[in-house]
């Protein structure tokens, strides 16, 4: 068979849905493509040579088969698909059993004509007999599904589902716990930075919408005790380990006099995205150890969409559709360095820039960064138990559920903490406002003694409803709305 119908044959598939997104199988499609007259030069270092450049010495004959045979579905997913109709078969043989002359060196790529005129001298018997067309063609339909179904399952067997730390080496695993792959870092992890586990660590799903998996990793290397030495760095490796970008946040700023642009990475979180469409990535990061904190929007390639600033830290991100508008806002928390209290704030997305306005302190004002833009920010009442132990008080995660808004600060760190607890609506009208049993213990127990003795009254509790709006709202103070 002539070459120039093989290329064609190939950017037939190369082009296909079946193969959107897979770069790596289209690279190794090209590669056996060139050795097809000369097969027996192509060894399995000189395909690890062709697919990983940057990883010679880790790849193992072992990697190169995983890719041929991931390469081998595909092509069948593809011709019981959409190329069924394609004039030209491209296979991939099985090389383990000996060849016709005794040899194993058997072509690592055949194509063959698919048999049209057998098809079409058999089109007029079928079209006489219409029932035994139909009987043949729901037989097809149903081999179709049954193939796809197959395949589609050995391909989410093969995807990332989870991974572990071990050593200085991130291992990545699929849905029954086998290894996938290996990366190494010299430099080791932070244990600190990883104490809590990966979870909140790494991100693994499709970004760009054509369904494969991406995994997203925030690498904190080790360093001294105290302090991080170096920035966090995100990095997004393919489904197959490949490396695909890396993005590093924070930049210099005239705010830290010199200070290094150091900046730990404490939120990860993705956008839902419009089937078929790429997705945005949400990055916070908090300078180490002052005041600015940055929420940056990246693309799904990893590029900076847009950026914006505050003078504290947030601790807590969260996405939610909260006018049920079918996009997803920004709902940080945290701590307000202007006004040394809890805070909560609302971001749009595709608005998210500036820095937060410090009017109560100027000296922790952020500058050059374009006017601001916040749907939502809130401060909270700091207890006089917080106001007595503390510097402030800290915003916590927040839970949207039933088109209610659920949110506590932590005004104190003994034991499990004490929280005050506050329910808004969509709109963050006030809804309710308590103090949950701890904070009553620690609070009474703590003014017990000599430190003007009193128990929590009432009118304490009422205090807890001035929560102060700074933007977004029509009056200084929310709207209280309680049954």
């Amino acid at each position: 068979m002539d070459s120039a119908s093989i290329r064609n044959q190939i950017n037939r598939i190369e082009r296909s849905a079946s193969f959107a997104g897979k770069s790596q199988l289209i690279k190794l499609l090209e590669l056996l493509f060139d050795h097809m007259d000369s097969q027996t030069t192509l060894k399995p270092d000189c395909v690890i040579k062709g697919l990983w450049p940057q990883e010679i010495r880790t790849k193992r004959s072992a990697d190169v088969a995983t890719e041929i045979n991931r390469l081998r579905r595909a092509l069948e997913c593809y011709y019981s698909g959409e190329g069924q109709a394609d004039p030209i078969k491209i296979c991939l043989p099985n090389r383990s059993p000996s060849a016709s002359n005794g040899t194993k060196e058997k072509r690592w790529i055949v194509a063959e004509p698919r048999g049209d005129t057998l098809k079409v001298r058999a089109l007029p018997a079928l079209l006489a007999n219409p029932r035994k067309a139909l009987t043949i063609i729901a037989a097809i339909a149903v081999f179709c599904v049954v193939a796809f179904l197959l395949v589609r399952k050995l391909t989410v067997v093969d995807q990332p589902r989870s991974a572990r730390l071990d050593g200085s080496t991130l291992i990545v695993m699929n849905a029954k716990g086998e290894d996938l792959w290996r990366k190494s870092f010299p430099d080791g992890f932070s244990l600190q930075y990883y104490e809590k586990g990966l979870a909140s660590r790494m991100w693994i799903g499709n970004l760009n919408g054509k369904g494969d998996a991406d995994v997203l990793f925030l690498y904190q290397p080790m360093g001294p005790s105290t302090y991080i030495s170096r920035s966090t760095t995100l990095i997004c490796y393919s489904d197959r380990g490949d490396e695909r970008w890396r993005w590093t946040p924070g930049r210099e700023l005239p705010e830290l006099k010199g200070d290094p642009a150091t900046f730990e990475t404490d939120n990860l979180k993705v956008l839902k995205a419009a089937p078929g469409t790429p997705s945005r990535i949400v990055v916070s990061s908090h300078h180490v150890p002052w005041y600015p904190h940055q929420i940056a929007i990246l693309s799904a390639d990893g590029k900076t969409l847009s950026e914006y600033w505050h003078s504290g830290r947030i601790d807590f991100i969260t996405l939610a559709d909260l006018d049920g508008d079918g996009r997803e806002e920004i709902i940080a928390t945290g701590i307000s360095a202007g006004y040394r209290a809890a805070t909560l704030l609302v971001l749009d997305p595709d608005r998210a820039f500036g820095a937060s306005v410090e009017a109560a302190r100027p000296e922790v004002q952020l500058h050059g960064m374009g006017t601001v833009h916040e749907r939502i920010r809130l401060v909270f009442h700091r207890s006089d138990l917080n106001t007595a132990l503390a510097s402030y008080n800290e915003g916590q995660a927040v839970a949207v559920e039933n088109g209610k808004i659920r949110f506590s600060t932590l005004e104190c760190r003994k034991g499990p903490g004490c929280l005050i607890w506050y329910e808004f609506d969509k709109d963050f009208h006030l809804l309710s406002v308590y103090p949950d049993d701890y904070f009553r213990g620690i609070h009474n127990e703590f003014y017990r003694s000599d430190r003007a003795p009193h128990v929590f009254t009432a009118e304490e509790a009422k205090e807890f409803q001035q929560v102060r709006c700074l933007v977004g709202c029509k009056t200084e103070f929310v709207l209280v709305d309680f049954h």
